[in-house]
């Protein structure tokens, strides 16, 4: 659904605190705007460093590393079948974004990004069980991820509401992709710590990481898609929309 780096438009469009003006966390874009996307792609490039080491006030958490308490799934297809829970997982790596691309229709209520991200490490508990072709998994212990040449994708739909007389902006519908050129993986304590079906194990996810990735995909984009659209809406509804973008 993270980075991570879809939260950097979100954030751009709507954050907001009771306690300072708007103006004061970053550069307002005014919805008129020929350049309303280079402005809010400014605007993001501005405010990254507060986002790397979170703005308190505005209940949002620092972005690397980035702190997540849980991410659950149970997925696959074909000979790739397997449940995970990852818990007190660390994310390093999303300060060092690009934004490759960001188009806005606020007439639509529409917004795209395009990101590129050179290295994204997982790094957090694990405990899974399933079948990968014809290996039966099972572990619990520490889980490595890797990935390198990540480009991410998302696609915004907002919606407007009403709030004591004012417009308000919130996340209706968000779609997070993710495309790695690359993916390492290492799970500690396999099979009950058991060395040689661990290596092997670990081995064999490596030199077939691109068939592992079309399940491990569905962690980061569902579980970090919900995560940032909660996120999103807390701090969206904060200003009117007027205010946003004058």
């Amino acid at each position: 659904r993270p980075a991570p780096t879809v939260l950097l438009i979100l954030l751009a469009g709507g954050l907001a605190t009771s306690l300072k003006p708007a103006s004061e966390y970053f550069k307002i874009c005014h919805r008129r705007d020929p350049e309303l996307s280079t402005c809010i792609k400014n605007s993001i490039e501005t405010l990254r460093p507060s986002l790397v080491k979170g703005i308190p006030e505005l209940k949002l958490v620092p972005l690397d590393p980035l702190f997540v308490p849980k991410l659950e799934m149970q997925d696959g297809q074909g000979n790739f079948k397997f449940r995970q829970t990852l818990t007190d997982l660390y994310i390093h790596g999303l300060r060092n974004f690009e934004i490759q691309n960001i188009t806005v229709d606020l007439d639509k209520n529409v917004m795209s990004m395009k990101c590129f991200t050179k290295t994204i490490d997982f790094e957090g508990d694990y405990e899974m069980a399933g079948k990968i072709m014809m290996l039966n998994l099972k572990g619990k212990g520490r889980a490595y991820l890797n990935f390198t040449d990540v480009t991410t994708t998302a696609l915004i739909q907002n919606e407007d509401f009403q709030n004591n007389g004012m417009v308000f902006t919130r996340v209706e519908s968000l779609k997070w992709t993710i495309e790695p050129a690359h993916a390492k993986f290492h799970f500690t304590n396999l099979f009950n710590g058991d060395k040689t079906l661990g290596d092997a194990t670990n081995r064999f996810l490596n030199e077939n990481w691109k068939e592992a990735f079309k399940i491990y995909r569905n962690l980061p984009e569902e579980a970090f898609g919900t995560l940032i659209k909660d996120l999103a809406n807390k701090v969206y509804t904060l200003f009117p929309r007027n205010e946003l973008y004058p």
